[in-house]
């Protein structure tokens, strides 16, 4: 699934539209659980939008696409960090850190939360506070595995960019979803790059989506029958490729192509081309959300007839597949963190285009969605500051950044999902006014590929 509704105090983001509206058109009166899923999940598209980019990015520098007064870092700090950086950071500052950490943890009323920050040349800060399972006392550690939700998308993407700039598959950028579902609407008008930057217009199945899983948390429909449903979803009101749209259904599209192009599982393409190259030992594709320990129970409040909470522990992932099914951790998500800044096998020239095809329309200066991620970039220069990604399952929320001007790796973990869904993320907002300095950086200067909107 996708991601929690942004810090804002409101349930929604700066400049963009509340999700009362169209995404939730024809609820009966009072049906307030329904609308709290729709935030839960992300498939609001206001929700989408915020969370993706403003969450993972934004709130750490405080600001709306502003750079922070910290020095330029040489380029050559976004390279992997050499082991004698892994200290810890100044004690100082982490003593804020902890403090900070202390006050978001108090009010978002999540069971746990895990965090870590990584920054080359100045070292790590990882910190917990709560509980893996009510009642135990044990604590959150980096390596419990739990749900990452539409984190999964910024490696569905890589498969997928690796697999077009390889020679040995037929497929590109610019072919038309014709070519495999010749049947779905505008088929012969949105592209592959549509599916990727989520400017395809293609329709999120939305409440219905809840309701199935509240009905059966266990059901793993496949998926056909996910695609099926999102043909079935009206489109947004744009031509593909004019606006911004966030569905799952396009994720749910491009794993179906994957599987059809390479003739291989989506699952084994994933194990093969990203856990297992980048040493991500504790993540998983999984559709069957089954997590091995040590984990993390989740909490939800979402399906109030199951209980609230409820232990979401054991649900599936079915309703996410290609758009959110993986399961990972704190450390592994650290690892993924720098291959996705490093470029994790993709070639220099589709990594260009990765960060500058960005979806137009986007509702909000300074950032947008590229091929795969939310991507924050400084207007002035056109400098991309931060790739991100947020993610939720039911009682599960997490955040994943990378900050190419400081090759800085941010990564949150947390398992609830509070009245609205975005109680993790008060975590984030009381240490942004901390982190935002140490992690955008401050470029006065054009950026080179590929870490310059509209580079080539």
């Amino acid at each position: 699934m996708s991601q929690p509704t942004a810090p804002d105090g409101h349930g929604t983001g700066r400049d963009v539209p509340s999700p009362d509206g169209d995404s939730d058109g024809g609820q009966p009166p009072g049906a307030r659980p329904r609308r709290r899923a729709l935030l839960w999940t992300g498939i609001a598209v206001a929700v989408a939008v915020v969370a993706i980019v403003v969450i993972a990015v934004t709130i750490w520098s405080g600001s709306q696409g502003s750079v922070s007064d910290a020095a330029q870092p040489p380029s050559s700090t976004a390279e992997t960090s050499d082991p004698a950086d892994a200290g810890s950071l100044d004690p100082e500052l982490v003593a804020e850190l902890e403090a900070a950490l202390d006050e978001g943890f108090a009010a978002s009323g999540v069971p746990g939360v895990i965090i870590g920050v990584w920054i080359p040349g100045e070292g790590e800060w990882v910190s917990e506070r709560g509980e893996a399972e009510v009642g135990t006392g044990e604590p959150i550690g980096p390596d419990n595995q739990q749900k990452i939700g539409s984190i999964t998308k910024t490696i569905v993407s890589t498969v997928m960019m690796q697999v077009i700039g390889e020679a040995g598959f037929d497929v590109g950028l610019d072919d038309t979803l014709d070519r495999w579902y010749p049947d779905f609407s505008e088929a012969s008008s949105i592209t592959v790059r549509m599916l990727l930057n989520q400017s395809s217009g293609v329709g999120e199945s939305g409440r219905a989506q809840v309701d199935r899983i509240c009905a059966d948390p266990h059901g793993i429909p496949t998926p056909d029958e996910l695609i099926a449903i999102g043909a079935a979803t009206p489109r947004a009101d744009f031509a593909p490729g004019d606006g911004f749209a966030y569905s799952n259904t396009n994720y749910y599209l491009l794993g179906g192509i994957l599987e059809q192009v390479t003739g291989t599982d989506l699952a084994t393409l994933i194990h093969d081309r990203i856990t297992e190259p980048f040493g991500m030992d504790r993540s998983r594709f999984a559709p069957d959300g089954q997590v091995t320990a040590p984990l993390t129970h989740g909490y939800s409040v979402f399906c109030p007839e199951l209980g609230s909470p409820v232990d979401t522990v054991d649900w599936s992932n079915g309703q996410s597949w290609a758009g959110g099914g993986m399961v990972s951790t704190l450390d592994d998500l650290h690892a993924w963190g720098e291959a996705l800044g490093e470029g994790a096998g993709v070639t220099p020239e589709l990594q260009a285009q990765r960060w500058s095809d960005l979806a137009p329309n986007f509702g909000r200066s300074g950032a947008s969605y590229g091929l795969g991620a939310g991507v924050e970039f400084d207007e002035a220069t056109g400098c991309v500051l931060a790739i991100s990604h947020a993610g939720a399952e039911p009682g599960y929320g997490t955040n994943l950044a990378y900050y190419p001007q400081t090759g800085a790796v941010l990564a949150m973990l947390g398992n609830g999902d509070g009245a609205t869904g975005e109680a993790v993320q008060e975590v984030g907002k009381a240490l942004a006014p901390i982190l935002g300095p140490l992690l955008n950086g401050s470029p006065t200067e054009p950026c080179a590929a590929p870490w310059a909107v509209g580079a080539r």
